[in-house]
């Protein structure tokens, strides 16, 4: 492995995983939209978790395959630096996030009248009730992998050779972007970009994590606590509503 402007590389084809990825998620989508998986889920919502766990599964086997060397070097850079700093690093990063959520949600309650949860949140929040145990993995674990690999490892190193802040920002809107393709149509176009601004600003700013540390499990850290945190609320709120 050697270095280039100081990011960790890889002798991967970008273009090529991002194809993969891309085929991938259309295939998600593709089944999603059938309304094969509506149906799975009206007999049972385990089939909803259990498709979004496929794809999930599919996604890190087919992008740990590929940048194995990658996540092995960068974890043992990051392994490196002292627990104390990586811990610092985590709680400023969640910090910074809860910062910008708030802003987010203080700008959604000034300028929206009707205000709803994401469709993505949805779908998440209704696994929690009845697999809570499967819904803490997707979303504590998986998500944040697969996540930081594709906007960060992938997308992020790919879009760079256009300058950084050009990768930060078309990350950042990207990961706004898949974020709210489940609302797209299904609600009014303010609360939407207002919802969007949230998830938008939340990718701003791990992109620029990422432009910092130049590590990808430094950005899974701080994503996988965020999420950590999220999902005890939830769990707390199902908890407190029985």
């Amino acid at each position: 492995m050697k270095k280039e402007n100081n990011y960790i590389s890889t002798d991967v084809n970008h273009k090529k995983l991002i194809f993969g990825v891309v085929i991938i998620h259309i295939c998600f989508l593709i089944i999603k939209n059938s309304g094969i998986t509506d149906i799975l889920k009206e007999k049972n919502i385990f089939y909803g978790v259990l498709i979004n766990m496929i794809y999930q599964l599919t996604l890190i086997i087919m992008i740990g395959v590929a940048m194995k060397q990658y996540l092995i070097t960068s974890f043992k850079k990051f392994k490196a630096d002292r627990i104390s700093v990586n811990i610092k690093r985590v709680l400023a990063g969640v910090g910074i996030a809860f910062l910008l959520s708030c802003i987010a949600g203080i700008i959604e309650m000034t300028v929206c009248s009707n205000i709803s949860v994401p469709a993505n949140q949805s779908n998440v929040n209704g696994y929690f009730v009845d697999y809570p145990i499967l819904a803490v993995i997707m979303s504590v674990i998986m998500a944040p992998f697969t996540e930081e690999i594709i906007y960060r490892g992938i997308l992020f190193r790919f879009f760079s050779k256009y300058g950084e802040l050009c990768a930060v920002l078309v990350t950042g809107f990207l990961f706004g972007t898949m974020h709210m393709l489940s609302s797209f149509g299904n609600t009014n176009i303010l609360l939407f970009l207002c919802q969007w601004l949230d998830y938008f600003l939340t990718g701003l700013f791990l992109g620029f994590i990422y432009k910092k540390y130049k590590n990808i499990w430094t950005n899974i850290s701080i994503h996988g606590t965020w999420n950590l945190i999220g999902a005890v609320i939830i769990l707390t709120k199902i908890m407190l509503a029985k």
